[in-house]
């Protein structure tokens, strides 16, 4: 007899046997055992999950001669389940639909379901790859499938099913298989080799069980693979080497080195992978998988047990992420994920990925938020206390029940304390402390209205504000600019001298001129010294000097044009 493979050899012949889909099978079982039979089965999964063996057992157990009745339980012994496994059954009609997809060959299906089976219970037709079939197909089989005659199933298998139209699902009993988990491949794998008397190490299991990706089938087919390669002794290097997968040593090194900071080991190991003949892109994706893992293991407190990779493995990661901070590896991370396009597309993907280690290691440690927010406050803090700096606006709250001539400690809404005297507490919520925003001219005013109003206040500084006389406030603006009209209404002029009487703290009356020309200095040698005098007060400013010795900074540069 010719060589079986394992795929074909250690198909589950038995709903037990069926791994990692018990959502699948126990309801099937429930569904036989209750004489609740649908007449039409959807399975969806991904590839290798077992669809295909599902309705193959589905038709056993339907028409399994054992019992008088469907059992859940096939005993694949009988003519039936013997034919059915062997796949050449009469009354279990497997179809491709890739290579059937025309309406013809529905036509031929219609004309097939109306006879009765040869010999089963029940005539069953398989359609794998269902949504192949054309558009015309799936409508030529709808009338069909709503009332099939009372002796006939069918049962589609698909790996698309967003490719079915919505008539087709709704008449079918639809099944998701769901993805196999590694540690159920790993033992499966493990009881198959134990039954042909071939060993492999754990590792080597998980490196196929990962390679699988959640297909059975697959983790089958590579164990072939390695079986072929490998016919006298099964070693990790062997399984690594045919998988094609890199060696995790170097992925261990080259976060070493980039936690040491070291470029040096970094391109060392990245052109050591390159000697080896490894696809570049692929240990792209094995690193960013790698640095996922060391972020996992960061941030986790508990048991780690649910990660799929070997137990050394394991201690390795939660050692490496240890030497890592958990801001340092989301910024390797960001910037490694961002890298995908490039080397990918890149014709020279070594280079890139050179680049990429280089940079990662080179980029400017970021400082945490906390600590960022921690000097804020304390800046705050010093502004608050230091002679002539704008006090903080006072809530309503910080009243103080001190007696007349005393002090109390006053605290603004973030937190930072003001000493006030007791009756400068007593003032009304919306009142500036006297002297933070300098003495009462013009540019005063514009300060205030700054803090109250900022809209307002940038309409103003379009143009030109002067006192005249002791109270009238002169607001002059060409007479072509885009904010005279919107000053001159009545509701902001309202605003404005309302703003005006709480500021001078009297009556006063405000005026809009429009004007032919803007003021404005002439000449060069005005405007430079106009000029140097914004850029000696910015420089002298004492809330500037304040924040450049907070974050330890320097200036620059000064703009004056802006």
């Amino acid at each position: 007899m010719s060589y079986q493979v394992l795929a074909r050899k250690w198909r589950p012949q038995t709903f037990e046997e069926v791994i990692g889909q018990k959502h699948v099978s126990q309801t099937l079982k429930n569904a036989i055992k209750q004489g609740k039979i649908a007449h039409a089965f959807l399975f969806s999964g991904e590839r290798g999950v077992g669809k295909t063996s599902v309705a193959r057992i589905l038709a056993k157990a339907l028409n399994c001669h054992s019992k008088p009745e469907p059992t859940e339980i096939p005993c694949n012994t009988c003519p039936s389940c013997m034919e059915i496994t062997a796949g050449n059954s009469m009354d279990v009609l497997e179809i491709d639909g890739a290579s059937n997809t025309g309406v013809d060959d529905v036509r031929i299906l219609r004309e097939n379901v109306r006879y009765k089976p040869a010999r089963d219970r029940y005539k069953v037709y398989i359609i794998d790859e269902v949504h192949m079939l054309s558009k015309a197909a799936f409508n030529a089989l709808l009338k069909t499938l709503e009332e099939p005659p009372p002796h006939t199933i069918f049962m589609f298998a698909t790996t698309e099913p967003e490719k079915l139209p919505d008539t087709i699902i709704s008449r079918c009993l639809r099944f998701d298989l769901k993805r196999i988990a590694t540690q159920e491949i790993i033992a499966h794998l493990e009881r198959l080799l134990k039954e042909e008397q071939i060993h492999i190490s754990k590792r080597g299991l998980f490196l196929i069980a990962r390679a699988a990706e959640g297909s059975m089938r697959d983790a089958q087919s590579l164990l072939d693979r390695i079986l072929a390669y490998c016919p006298d002794a099964v070693k990790d290097a062997d399984v690594e080497e045919l998988l094609g997968r890199v060696d995790r040593s170097y992925l261990y090194k080259i976060t070493a080195a980039i936690a040491a900071e070291d470029p040096e080991g970094c391109l060392t190991a990245l052109n050591t992978i390159y000697e080896s003949g490894f696809d570049l892109r692929q240990f792209y994706y094995a690193y960013l998988e790698h640095v996922r893992d060391l972020m996992v293991a960061k941030v986790s407190s508990g048991s780690l047990a649910w990660m799929d990779m070997p137990e050394e493995e394991l201690k390795e990661v939660v050692r490496l992420a240890q030497t890592v901070s958990a801001e340092k590896l989301q910024r390797v991370f960001r910037l490694w994920y961002a890298a995908e396009k490039e080397i990918n597309q890149s014709p020279l993907p070594k280079v890139a990925l050179e680049m990429c280690l280089l940079e990662m290691i080179h980029a400017q440690q970021s400082i945490p938020i906390e600590e960022v927010l921690q000097k804020l406050d304390e800046l705050q803090q010093k502004i608050a206390g230091a002679p002539g700096a704008h006090g903080p606006v006072w809530s309503s709250s910080a009243k103080s029940t001190a007696p007349a001539g005393k002090h109390e400690p006053v605290k603004n809404p973030a937190g930072s304390e003001y000493t006030a005297p007791a009756e400068a507490a007593e003032q009304p919520t919306n009142m500036v402390p006297e002297g933070s925003l300098g003495k009462p001219d013009e540019s005063g005013f514009l300060a205030f209205v700054r803090q109250r109003n900022l809209p307002l206040a940038s309409q103003l500084e379009h143009g030109t504000i002067r006192l005249q006389g002791d109270r009238e406030l002169l607001i002059e603006l060409t007479a072509d600019s885009f904010f005279l009209e919107t000053i001159k209404d009545r509701e902001t002029g309202d605003k404005i001298k309302e703003l005006c009487e709480e500021f001078f703290k009297k009556q006063m009356k405000v005026t809009v001129v429009p004007v032919k020309k803007a003021p404005q200095l002439t000449g060069s040698q005005p405007k430079e010294l106009d000029r140097k005098k914004k850029v000696r007060d910015a420089m002298h400013n004492p809330l500037i000097q304040k924040i450049v010795e907070t974050f330890e900074g320097e200036i620059v540069e000064v703009k004056t044009d802006i």
